[in-house]
């Protein structure tokens, strides 16, 4: 085997890698503690873009924007 043809199988194989890594679902499911904290992170980006945008102030007990009627969330 010559080194290019090795150097070729391994670039081959790493492309293969990668793009099998790319495929994997992260952030989809509900069990690891990773994607939970993703998902509270993006739901938190947005509360904060809408509380923003409809002027909702920001509640200084549990961070999110909500009405003063409403119940904290945590």
């Amino acid at each position: 085997m010559t080194p290019e043809t090795f150097i070729s199988i391994l670039a081959l194989t790493l492309l293969a890698a990668a793009w099998l890594l790319w495929l994997l679902p992260v952030g989809t499911c509900a069990q690891c503690p990773h994607c939970r904290i993703e998902k509270l992170a993006r739901e938190r980006d947005h509360d904060g873009q809408v509380g923003r945008v409809y002027g909702t102030p920001l509640c200084p007990v549990c961070g999110r924007h909500h009405g003063r009627e409403e119940d904290h969330r945590f």
